[in-house]
């Protein structure tokens, strides 16, 4: 079996809980959203009435099939193996990862068995697709950006009650929201945390932003947002170091 993969590099986590952890990352290609709008793959501008854009569209669109052999042993070459075993962790993510999860589940079967043991894996999801029972062992925490309207997409498209479900039953969960303004977490609290009672310790609030210029702005005001809701605010590290640089 193979893994369609975009890119594969060793940086830091930039999101979540786990900001600023060693991780080697594992992009897959492909995504059931486009975040952006509903014409953004092709034009890249925003549309839909989107008021963020998909950071890694350009990334996940493409890619090639890798046998688990190739991935293995480049990442042998190029001493991730090593890392994983000092506690980097292995981030698993896309587009849309869990469109892979039989390939996924067969992979780390496969690097079970080839290195006998299995790094701390987080893996990145929208929280559209549930998390089957043969994956789930594996995963040492979930990053599930469930979407709003500020994604320019419609609710039926990014909503699936079944797949938000099946997350809500797993202790070792984060529910990210891209924030564009203040009545996105209006939104955030009646659609999601309301309706699915999501503990506040589980939910952090993202910056909607790109560039280092744009985080700056929208993250400054969210701040602000923040300690007036009491959320958790998760910065984007990554692009505070590298800006708009992907694949480092």
């Amino acid at each position: 079996m193979t893994l369609t993969i975009s890119e594969m590099f060793y940086s830091i986590q930039g999101e979540g809980i786990y900001v600023g952890q060693p991780s080697l990352f594992l992009r897959l290609k492909g995504c059931n959203l486009t975040c952006g709008g509903k014409d953004t793959v092709k034009t890249k501008m925003l549309d839909s009435n989107a008021t963020w854009r998909c950071d890694t569209i350009e990334v996940w669109t493409k890619g090639s099939a890798y046998s688990f052999d190739s991935i293995c042993l480049n990442w042998e070459e190029n001493n991730w193996i090593h890392h994983l075993k000092l506690g980097a962790h292995l981030i698993i993510t896309g587009g849309e990862p869990l469109l892979q999860q039989p390939q996924l589940t067969a992979f780390l079967n496969y690097f079970n068995t080839r290195y006998s043991f299995i790094p701390f894996i987080e893996i990145e999801t929208n929280g559209t697709i549930a998390i089957c029972a043969e994956l789930h062992p594996y995963i040492g925490h979930y990053n599930v950006s469930l979407k709003l309207n500020n994604s320019g997409m419609k609710k039926e498209n990014y909503f699936v009650k079944s797949a938000i479900n099946s997350f809500t039953q797993q202790p070792n969960v984060t529910y990210k929201f891209v924030i564009s303004q203040k009545s996105d977490i209006t939104q955030c609290i009646t659609t999601y945390i309301d309706h699915f009672n999501l503990p506040k310790k589980q939910v952090m609030l993202m910056p909607a932003a790109s560039s280092l210029k744009s985080l700056k702005f929208v993250q400054e005001q969210l701040a602000e947002w923040c300690k007036e809701f009491n959320f958790r605010l998760s910065t984007r590290l990554h692009i505070a170091i590298w800006d708009q640089k992907t694949g480092i």
